[in-house]
């Protein structure tokens, strides 16, 4: 019964060591995995040995010889790192390349710089030009307000200056007319008077005025040792209405200055002056030759 057993069990512990020797390599191999590279997938295979294909020795129960230890698996050969392009290629950079991409990077920089400059400058130009436009703009507007306004001022003035000259014309044109009308009126007079005192005249009514005038003053004349025969003297004598005495002057006369004097008294002395005949014939201003009598 117990060579039974054993001989029920044989099969098993085949089984037991083919799995195990497996686990051990797998095993080892996770171990190098961590610390390599992953290495190409083994397929690794694995088969049940039954017991009519033991081995004599194994099944007369002869002790099993422990297998050989695995040989351990090789590991893939890393793959070939990749062909690098010249340009990537960790080579060491040329001083005198390093120094023409600064001057490159330099002057595209000092470019960037003028160009931005530029555009500034252009910027501030265009504004200034821009304000000197509406300056300038506005500067026309305003001067051309001012002279608008002078031309409405001058306009304004001339006209007042036409309504002005105007005006005086007319009222040059009106006093005019009126010395003109008052001249003709005058005229009118003077020929209305001289044809009233032709009139009187030839009616004798103005040679008895002035007669009787001289013989007036002749009687109220003191007549002055110095007075020679002969005496003529013109006298100018202006007289109110009513014959009142106003003013005499003495004009030619060939009497000396005592004779003059007493001729001028006696106008005063015969004031008032008598009345003509004919109130037409009354003169306010009187021409008298004063020829006194012998």
């Amino acid at each position: 019964m117990g060579r039974a057993a054993s001989g029920n069990l044989r099969p098993w512990v085949g089984s037991a060591i083919v799995h195990g020797l497996v686990v051990v390599a797998l095993a080892a191999a996770a171990i190098q995995w961590r610390t390599d590279p992953p290495p190409p997938q083994v397929a690794i295979e694995g088969s049940v040995v039954r017991y009519e294909d033991l081995p004599s020795s194994v099944k007369a129960g002869k002790p099993i010889r422990e297998p050989a230890p695995a040989a351990p698996m090789q590991q893939a050969p890393p793959p070939a790192p990749k062909p690098v392009p010249e340009s990537k290629a960790e080579t060491k950079p040329d001083p005198a390349v390093l120094e023409q991409k600064a001057q490159q990077q330099a002057q595209a920089q000092a470019e960037a710089q003028a160009d931005a400059q530029a555009k500034a400058e252009a910027t501030a130009a265009r504004r200034s030009a821009e304000q000197a436009q509406a300056t300038t703009a506005l500067a026309a507007r305003k001067r051309a307000e001012v002279d608008e306004k002078r031309k409405q001022e001058e306009a304004r003035k001339q006209e007042a200056a036409a309504a002005k000259q105007q005006q005086a014309e007319q009222q040059a044109a009106a006093r005019e007319a009126r010395v003109k009308a008052a001249h003709q009126a005058d005229l009118r007079r003077a020929l209305e008077d001289e044809e009233a005192g032709e009139a009187l005249a030839r009616s004798g009514v103005v040679d008895e005025y002035r007669t009787l005038l001289i013989q007036t003053i002749e009687r109220n004349w003191n007549r002055p040792p110095s007075a020679r025969a002969g005496l003529e003297c013109t006298l100018y004598v202006t007289q109110a209405t009513g014959g009142t005495v106003l003013d005499v002057k003495i004009g030619d006369c060939n009497g000396d200055q005592a004779v003059r004097e007493s001729v001028a008294n006696a106008v005063y002395r015969s004031s008032p002056l008598p009345a003509p005949r004919d109130a037409r014939a009354f003169e306010r201003r009187l021409v008298i030759v004063f020829k006194p009598t012998e």
